[in-house]
């Protein structure tokens, strides 16, 4: 049986697109963060935060994809909850931050990345949930074309001229 060393980076952006220094996570190496130089940031530094990554499915309506990270709610049997990952999860929601995913192979100790990305997706914070063990960040794509309000809209600078009626005829 062969051992695959797998890590999933997050990065934690403003809604202006800045990285924040302080919420740059990873999810495998326990004792000390990993640096590493994700695309054009320049090399930077992921402190440990346990999540799972699930990746990108469509919506039942197909208009939408989703992914979710899983964060524990719980520390252990005799606490209440995991304060620093609720306050995480929902200063993200309110403040309308962004999330870059990134998996990488890693050496078998974990410390350093071997080749390119496996995966990179890019996310809009859009709600959570949570219940007695687990926060669900739900994450989704950064343009919903049916309900969602993402502050685009199209226009004639973006993608030339527009129809202003209904009434289009083909010639």
């Amino acid at each position: 049986m062969s051992f695959i060393a797998l890590t999933t980076f997050i990065q934690i952006l403003d809604k202006d697109g800045n990285i924040q220094s302080d919420k740059l996570f990873q999810n495998s190496n326990t004792d000390t963060p990993i640096s590493a130089n994700l695309g054009s940031t320049g090399t930077l530094s992921y402190k440990y935060l346990s999540f799972i990554y699930q990746g990108a499915v469509k919506t039942n309506t197909g208009d939408n994809l989703e992914a979710s990270l899983i964060l524990a709610n719980r520390i252990s049997s005799t606490s209440s909850t995991n304060k620093l990952s609720m306050n995480y999860a929902i200063e993200a929601l309110e403040n309308k931050e962004r999330v870059n995913v990134y998996v990488y192979k890693m050496n078998s100790t974990f410390t350093a990345l071997e080749g390119n990305a496996l995966a990179i997706d890019k996310w809009a914070v859009s709600s959570l949930g949570y219940d007695s063990q687990t926060i669900q960040v739900l994450l989704s794509s950064g343009i919903d074309a049916v309900g969602g309000n993402t502050g685009k809209y199209l226009s004639s600078r973006l993608v030339g001229s527009l129809p202003v009626t209904a009434r289009i005829s083909s010639r």
